[in-house]
């Protein structure tokens, strides 16, 4: 599954916490994918997440510090060229699925079928996913 954020985004750290248990547990795997376009300070704090020795755990400092001050636990950095390219082309990329709001859920089924979540989803979604099935 693919997961778009923007790392000031307090919907997409709501689908982290909500992603984690089951990522955690074994039954998800999900691949970040940081966008920049709720605030000017967007685009730092995602090159800083991306360029940080553990992306991982930077997401996570990150989501926290968003869900307990709105304003994220990362610090902005200027973006190298390479983040900054990066971070543009996952924006084009989530521009066309057709939608322009974050977090942007993009997953596969086993069966092949293609899905998207626009927005915040309910834990039932995630379920239906793991168990193969569209939500």
């Amino acid at each position: 599954m693919y997961d778009f954020f923007d790392p000031n985004c307090v919907y997409c750290a709501e689908a982290f916490k909500r992603e984690l248990p089951a990522i955690q547990s074994g039954q998800l795997t999900v691949r970040y994918v940081p966008v920049a376009i709720l605030a000017a300070s967007s685009l730092g704090k995602a090159a800083a997440i991306l360029e940080s020795h553990a992306p991982a755990h930077a997401l996570a400092v990150d989501f926290q510090g968003v869900m307990q001050n709105g304003s994220g636990g990362v610090r902005a950095v200027v973006p190298s060229d390479q983040a900054r390219a990066g971070i543009g082309r996952n924006l084009q990329l989530l521009m066309q699925t057709g939608n322009d709001i974050v977090p942007d859920l993009v997953f596969r089924l086993p069966d092949g079928h293609v899905g998207m979540i626009r927005g915040l989803f309910p834990v039932s979604a995630l379920d239906s996913i793991i168990a193969g099935q569209m939500p």
